[in-house]
């Protein structure tokens, strides 16, 4: 039977997790798994009210399509400082990954397949381009990884072979202590495919 290991961790540039701007949703209900990282431009005390304003709004409506659910967050953060976030929708028991994303949250598979999702430009809450559906497959121990413009983009599996080893939450940890820039907020979560 299908299953998803399931981790995140944050790291706030000014220490405290109340100055953290980066903040994350994952849902796990039924057959399916939803999960969503956002973060809020700049960083700070401000930066989480309209990090935890998002997170509301998401808690409230995952199960909604993810076009649907993008331009929901967009009205919602209207008048704030802004954000930027990636979604995914997966459908644990056929693999079915749906990703929508708007702005630099990167959003990677590893494993047999790697993918590495495309976002459109914008900022959620104050000016956007249409969001656009992707679709893929994934496969027993495929890895996602999701992280925010706090972690260096682009590193290759080589760089990072021994730590997808892990169980999820260690795999997140462990990529901020490695990729982690140490300017910004940094974020991460990744979905392990079980089967």
């Amino acid at each position: 039977m299908p299953n998803v290991d399931l981790g995140m961790y944050f790291k706030a540039l000014l220490g405290s997790e109340s100055e953290c701007g980066d903040i994350a949703v994952i849902k796990k209900y039924e057959k399916q798994c939803f999960i969503a990282l956002i973060d809020v431009l700049g960083h700070g005390s401000e930066a989480r009210k309209v990090a935890l304003l998002a997170k509301n709004y998401l808690e409230n409506n995952y199960e909604n399509e993810l076009i649907e659910l993008m331009n929901g967050l967009h009205e919602h953060l209207k008048g704030t400082r802004g954000a930027v976030a990636a979604m995914c929708h997966l459908d644990i028991f056929t693999g079915e990954l749906t990703y929508v994303g708007i702005g630099n949250i990167t959003v990677r598979i590893f494993g047999s397949k790697p993918i590495r999702f495309i976002p459109k430009d914008g900022v959620i809450g104050y000016i956007m381009t249409n969001p656009k559906k992707y679709t893929t497959k994934l496969y027993p121990e495929d890895t996602v990884l999701m992280y925010s413009d706090g972690v260096k983009e682009h590193f290759n599996v080589f760089e990072c072979e021994g730590l997808l080893k892990k169980d999820a939450e260690d795999i997140a940890i462990d990529i901020l202590k490695t990729f982690g820039k140490e300017n910004d907020d940094e974020s991460c979560i990744v979905l392990k495919y079980l089967v």
